[in-house]
């Protein structure tokens, strides 16, 4: 990063290299703009704009707050600082702390000592022992109203922050609303409201994607397709909110322990109780594993239905190219070999995991 200039050259010089200085910033900030408009992987983006809100301002610490609608309060999204940890569970109320009259009053601040502001609150430094010096926050604004807000804290060899750092993080902030409210969008088109897993067509959709991908490098590709076990009698006992219930539980495990695997793995609601996981890059042995870490862990999870408790178990069934290419011509035939192994499961007295397997019969249907 260009360095401002010293009070030892000409004015000149030291102008040329202000807007040499000037110039770098406004780089630093497109090159969120670029992240922002090829990904919708909101954790990674805003990530990345708190890493360059902190470069760009030179500041010690930086922070994203959203808003809880419901509560009409403010957490910590995304905190780049040495305390992160510390503060990380501390909730303000809508009027409360700086970020607090930002959110309600929806008007940028910028506090030049925070101490002896009366609105300023001291928790998240007592929780941290860090001393907060000066500050700039500045509300994060959508169409529909202030989602949340943005601060940096303490700017770096004793400055302060002026009016051209604030118009600067009014941008950034501008971008985080942006990536926010694109992803929110994106959510709404494309994921199950109940489950919070991604709908049927876009599911298909991206793995058309990754099965074309897999074709032209020759990776593996795997999918997993999930079935609760004997779920009429689970609605039949409890009712269908007893069925809800155990389908938000089955795809929050699922979502949870897909997300610890990697990010690249997608879970979908293929429909009714069938869940289904994209597994791009990875053969059947991967597959399997990550099935059978979903079955025991929606085995050993209870169930809570008003009152009452009860568990539930699954079968999970695996197809994967190229191990099954003479079978998989078209994407169809991934779920159909998925649907297959799951009858191999039941054949087995189910809550089990199965690839798979061209030699295994279906037992002809009853009359």
């Amino acid at each position: 990063m260009i360095q401002k200039s010293n009070y030892n050259s000409s004015p000149g010089d030291r102008k040329f290299d202000e807007l040499l200085y000037e110039r770098d910033r406004l780089y630093r900030i497109l090159e969120v703009n670029t992240v922002i408009s090829r990904s919708l992987r909101l954790d990674a983006v805003l990530t990345l704009l708190m890493e360059k809100a902190k470069e760009v301002t030179e500041s010690e610490a930086s922070s994203l707050m959203r808003v809880d609608e419901e509560k009409q309060e403010l957490y910590f999204h995304t905190i780049q600082g040495d305390k992160s940890d510390a503060i990380r569970h501390i909730r303000l109320k809508i009027g409360e702390g700086i970020a607090g009259w930002v959110a309600k009053e929806g008007k940028p601040l910028l506090v030049a000592d925070a101490s002896k502001d009366p609105r300023f609150s001291r928790r998240a430094d007592e929780a941290s022992k860090f001393v907060t010096r000066s500050m700039m926050c500045v509300p994060l604004v959508v169409s529909r109203g202030v989602i949340g807000t943005v601060q940096v804290l303490n700017k770096k060899n004793g400055e302060f922050f002026n009016e051209t750092d604030l118009r600067l993080f009014e941008v950034m902030a501008n971008q985080a609303a942006i990536a926010i409210e694109n992803a929110r969008l994106h959510e709404m088109a494309t994921v199950d409201g109940t489950t919070g897993l991604y709908k049927k067509d876009y599911f298909i959709m991206r793995m058309e994607e990754e099965f074309r991908r897999s074709r032209n490098t020759g990776k593996p590709m795997s999918v997993i397709m999930s079935d609760i076990d004997h779920f009429k009698n689970v609605n039949t006992q409890f009712g269908h909110l007893g069925g809800d219930a155990a389908l938000v539980e089955l795809a929050r495990v699922i979502r949870e322990t897909v997300q610890e695997e990697g990010p690249e793995m997608m879970p979908g609601r293929y429909g009714g109780e069938e869940f289904c996981v994209l597994i791009p890059g990875e053969g059947p042995e991967q597959a399997l594993g990550l099935a059978e870490k979903i079955r025991k862990r929606i085995e050993a999870e209870p169930i809570h239905i008003g009152d009452q408790v009860t568990h539930i178990t699954i079968s999970i069934g695996v197809s994967s190219w190229p191990t099954h290419t003479e079978h998989i011509q078209a994407l169809d035939d991934f779920f159909r070999l998925a649907d297959e192994a799951l009858y191999i499961c039941k054949d087995r007295g189910r809550n089990c995991s199965s690839l798979y397997d061209p030699e295994h019969k279906r037992p002809p249907a009853k009359n």
